[in-house]
């Protein structure tokens, strides 16, 4: 798709173009597009129907850092919706989007302070997503308030479809200095326990899988 058939797709009458424009901006890095992929966000939000182009749009803002949707960005996430896929993906953006560099993660933190379990999954995805290289303090601050944030008070009772989202902090820190991550790892193969849907704990296999990598100073691939 050339650039013109993206503007067009972009204001076309189906949900399904304009996601899949958006979704082009975004795998693309087509940053001079921001401006009108931000428009054509700012009208999407007034259908709840499209959910699924909302988050394509969200992604992609993040996706070519268009700092100018910061704002419309963190509307989404100071609302604060648990379980929420477009709040999990406004929660991520918005880390790309207010962070200084990969070595800045305070906004991370940020969003761990109050957030829900869905920004609070957005916020440690951005750190795996971007192999983000925070400062040795930041990551001791993101380690200790995650220790048990499989625990969160939106996931108890509810685990069953909801990921455990210490595996964001796990694909992220296979590089990390290994004295810092190596007790979260091992506290996080020792609780890798979801719920199936019969209320029945079922072993974390995906966590365990790549906090071993991680441990070994392996990256894991195909998680994300």
């Amino acid at each position: 798709m050339n650039i013109d058939e993206i503007k067009e797709k972009l204001v076309s009458k189906k949900s399904k173009d304009r996601r899949r424009a958006a979704k082009e901006i975004g795998k693309n890095k087509l940053a001079d597009l921001g401006g009108i992929l931000t428009q054509a966000y700012k009208k999407e939000i007034n259908d709840k129907r499209t959910w699924e182009t909302q988050v394509a749009m969200i992604t992609a803002l993040g996706a070519i850092h268009h700092k100018e949707a910061l704002a419309d960005i963190e509307a989404v996430v100071r609302e604060n919706a648990p379980q929420d896929t477009i709040t999990s993906a406004a929660a991520t953006s918005y880390v790309r989007l207010a962070r200084e560099s990969i070595e800045d993660a305070s906004s991370v933190i940020e969003l761990l302070r109050f957030g829900s379990v869905s920004v609070i999954s957005g916020a440690l995805e951005s750190l795996a997503i971007d192999q983000m290289q925070p400062p040795i303090n930041e990551i001791r601050e993101i380690i200790k308030m995650s220790w048990d944030i499989n625990k969160h008070k939106d996931r108890i009772g509810s685990e069953f479809g909801i990921i455990d989202s210490r595996i964001y902090i796990a694909l992220a820190c296979w590089d990390w200095p290994k004295e810092e991550t190596t007790p979260f790892l091992n506290h996080c193969i020792d609780t890798a326990y979801d719920v199936s849907r019969f209320n029945e704990p079922v072993e974390n296999t995906n966590l365990i899988n790549v906090c071993t990598n991680s441990l070994a100073g392996k990256i894991s691939k195909g998680y994300l």
